[in-house]
Parts: structure tokens; sequence; C-alpha cells
């Protein structure tokens, strides 16, 4: 007799959505180039590796926190100066976040409602920043995310709450040190036991489900400006995503010659950070450990009038603010501002030769 498994069932159709991955990237029609397409078979390694953490050893009764990315690990707009977490959440439980906050500029909890499956979420329902909380001398704090909030540092939690992303960022990442972080549900359960059929198939639906829809928004689209950028925006709690509402994003994209180089200029309202990078088109930072490939507001030298110019090229250029492609003919550059006090203007992009 032969024995049928839901988990088999679920991991086929998960099979079925990797095999068929690189559609997503070798559509002609996105006219993206010979690396982005290895780019993106590399992709699909670094999407698997979080649907795992994120789905399969992650359980919203018992929550940890699962790291989003590192030196190699890349995904969903990483960037170079901060560091991320995960954890899924239930809407009827009750969190404790206890953590001590040391160096980094900005510092961040934002919980995704809807798609309570794996999908893409629907909204930001909670926002919560390092100004909303109160912290003890030494930096140490307690935050409670609960369906009734009553007291100091205790925050709304809605009924299809479905995951969380920590944020935090610095400008010398290098050399800082991140928070202490540690969340619990404060609701108690019994020890999960080994893990049933239904329970795996499940959790590995949501993987396929995550895994699938995070190939429909990477690769990013080719049709962003060529050596030029579009203008900021911000980003709303009600348009689906893994954003923040701290953010405003602009995006643009190089193409160079080997004897080319971007000259961008830009002026910067008040913000907790602004940072500029480079991303390939599956918004993965560059490789940071060996190129100088992002720089922010505390790294950045002004000019005389305060703005500030940034150069990117392939070769080292002697000057202030110079970045590097990392060996890419093509990809993406990128802004974000943090708490900005006003909606920053476009950057100027000029094209030279050297």
């Amino acid at each position: 007799m032969e024995n049928k498994y839901k988990s088999r069932e679920a991991l086929d159709e998960f099979l079925e959505v990797i095999k068929n991955a690189d559609k997503t990237f070798l559509d002609p029609d996105k006219e993206i180039d010979r690396q982005g397409h290895v780019d993106g078979y590399k992709h699909i390694f670094h999407i698997l590796r979080s649907s795992i953490d994120f789905f399969l050893f992650n359980d919203p009764l018992r929550p940890g926190f699962m790291l989003l990315a590192d030196d190699y690990q890349k995904l969903l707009g990483d960037n170079v100066d901060s560091v991320y977490y995960f954890t899924q959440l239930q809407g009827d439980q009750e969190y404790l976040i206890k953590g001590r906050r040391y160096d980094s500029c900005y510092l961040s909890f934002t919980v995704y409602s809807g798609g309570t499956n794996g999908e893409m979420p629907e909204r930001v329902s909670l926002s919560v920043n390092h100004r909303d909380i109160e912290f003890e001398e030494d930096g140490s704090f307690e935050i409670k995310l609960t369906p009734n909030p009553k007291g100091k540092n205790e925050f709304k939690l809605d009924k299809d709450a479905a995951s969380m992303f920590t944020r935090e960022y610095f400008f010398d990442r290098f050399n800082s040190r991140e928070s202490d972080l540690q969340i619990k549900n404060l609701i108690k359960h019994d020890p999960p036991g080994p893990i049933s059929d239904d329970e795996l198939a499940k959790r590995i639906k949501k993987m396929r489900t995550f895994f699938e829809q995070t190939t429909w928004i990477a690769p990013l689209p080719v049709q962003f400006p060529v050596n030029d950028f579009l203008p900021p925006f911000n980003f709303e709690a009600d348009q689906g995503g893994w954003g923040t509402v701290d953010n405003i994003y602009c995006f643009g994209k190089f193409r160079l010659e080997d004897d080319e180089y971007l000259k961008i200029d830009f002026k910067s309202p008040e913000c907790v950070y602004w940072g500029m990078q480079t991303w390939n088109y599956y918004m993965q930072s560059m490789d940071f450990k060996h190129y100088k490939v992002s720089i922010n507001k505390k790294q950045a030298k002004p000019n005389d009038d305060g703005s500030y110019t940034i150069y990117l090229s392939h070769k080292p250029m002697n000057v202030d603010n110079w970045l590097s492609t990392a060996g890419y003919k093509e990809a993406i550059m990128f802004f974000r501002w943090l708490l900005s006090e006003e909606m920053p203007g476009q950057p100027e992009v000029e094209l030279h030769k050297f």
C-alpha cells in the first residue's frame, strides 16, 4: 500500500516553483545582461535559504529572530550599513521584545499584516522606531506587542499581524556593536513535540509561496532610467511589500564602459540617516568586502555649500566620495533616507569620460 504524505505533495509543488524560477529573469523583455542572468541563478539559493529560515525553522507561537542578510546571504534590499532580523507573528498572541541598544543611529520594529501564509504583506500595521521607545540609561528596553496595549512601551498588534522585521542602521557598521535583541511569546504553549505531516506540509507551502512571490519583485524593473534616477518617494503603509514607512527611496540604473564615470550631485534634508549604494538587479548589495560600494551621511564629505557629489566608476578615482561598480557594467543605484524632515530632491547625474 502506497504511503501518502501531504509533506511530499507540498515538496513536489515547491520543487516545481524552484525549477521554473529562472523564467522571471530570462524573460527577453527584461533585457537583463548575462551577468544579471548568472546573478539570478545564484539568487535562487539566497531565496531558498531565507525561505527555510523564515518559515521552516521559525514558528509564530515560539518566535526567534532570523538574520536576513550578511556578507554572503543577501535578500530583499539589504543595506551595507544595516542589520535586519525577521520573525513570524500571530495576531492573537502577545510578544515581549527585550533588548539593549549600543551604537546604532536608527532602530525599528516593523509589523506586517495580511499574508499569513508566506505571501507578500498587504500593509505595515505597526512601525515602532527608537524615537517611540523609552530606554533605560544603559540603553536597555522592553516593548510589548499586544492586542490590548495599556502602558509605556506597549504597542497594538492587529489581528492579521503575520511577520516583523527589525532594522538597525549604523554609520560605521563593521566597527559598531549591534543591539542585543530577544523576543518571546508571553502566552504559554506546550512544547511542540515531533513535527506532524500536516504541520510540515503547511510550512513547506509557506516556503513555496514566499519563494515564488520574492521572485516577482526581483529582478527589479529594467525600465529605470539609465545613468539617472527616478524622483524619490515615500514608502506608504498600504502599498504592500517589505519596506518601512520611515524610509524615502530613490532608484536609478547605471551602465558604464571602462572609460566612463558618473558624477552624482544632490542635497539632503535633515534626517537620521541617508545612504547610497549599488545593488545588482536582485536588490543584493555588491561585494562590500572587497570594494567600496556604499556611502552614508557620516562617511561622505560635503561640498562647500552643504551639497554632496558622489562619483561612480569601474576605475578608482582620486576624489572624495568615490564608489566602485564592483566590476558590474550595469546595475542599480539606490538612495534611502530615514526619518527625513522633508522630501529630498532628485539627484542630478552627469556621464563623463576619463
